[in-house]
């Protein structure tokens, strides 16, 4: 690595910054003809992107993790290719090395990592959207999961900055002005695409509870309680009292 991209690779990409690297990667891809014959290239992204660009809860990241359409990943002299188009742009726009990489497609299983990537497509929630390159949010489900097992069983790798709160806090608003309603405890410890991954534990979503709501002055994430007198649901609201879920 040289010394500028040694440099690089400490500094934290904002909205812009993402948005010209990827526009120098849209360009580069251009320039491939075997890229350019399966193009535009599509990715699903979460994590510091999505949060960045699409949530708007953190001002930058240190780099875009993706998914590369499995069509393409799972053809070798494509995927090489992605690759060193990538690596052209690091050089070009004195990036990191890794500013744009694929290792969050080793948390999904192989057997769901297609599904997840045709569902997160149809969900259209674009990143970037370019001439030769789309990239699109992951299922904000997904990526609420893996924050919040993130939360409650990473703590060791948030020492130095806790950014998977304030991330599990924005995707529930999101959620939750799809939905008009908070989301429950029960819902969230169910989440789990892979089916073999370990929950978040109760503290851990109390915690992102407490802090969704001293920032965004609301409830987005509530624990149910039944009332065997009414039948249904209900929850309690910031000011303490029972408020029915409907």
């Amino acid at each position: 690595m040289s010394s500028s991209q040694a440099m690089s690779a400490e500094k934290p990409m904002k909205q812009d910054d993402m948005k010209r690297a990827l526009a120098l990667l849209d360009e580069q891809i251009g320039e491939s003809d075997l890229l350019m014959s399966v193009a535009p290239i599509r990715l699903i992204s979460i994590g510091g992107s999505l949060a960045v660009c699409v949530l708007g809860n953190r001002e930058s990241s240190y780099d875009i993790d993706c998914v590369l359409d499995p069509n393409i990943a799972a053809a070798a002299e494509y995927a090489d290719e992605f690759k060193r188009a990538v690596e052209k742009v690091a050089t070009k726009g004195d990036l990191a090395n890794l500013w744009l990489n694929r290792q969050l497609e080793t948390f999904i299983s192989r057997t769901k990592r297609a599904n997840l990537f045709m569902e997160s497509v149809q969900q259209g929630i674009p990143i970037y959207s370019g001439t030769n390159l789309t990239i699109y949010a992951g299922r904000l489900d997904w990526a609420l999961e893996r924050k919040l097992r993130r939360v409650a069983h990473a703590k060791d790798r948030r020492k130095q900055k806790d950014v998977d709160i304030p991330d599990a806090a924005a995707l529930i608003r999101r959620m939750v002005s799809d939905s008009g309603r908070p989301l429950t405890f029960e819902y969230t410890s169910s989440l789990n695409y892979n089916g073999f991954d370990v929950p978040p534990t109760k503290g851990a979503l109390q915690e992102v509870a407490q802090y969704y709501a001293g920032v965004y002055g609301d409830v987005g994430l509530v624990e149910l309680v039944w009332d065997d007198d009414h039948q249904k649901n209900k929850y309690r609201g910031l000011d303490d009292q029972w408020v029915w879920y409907e």
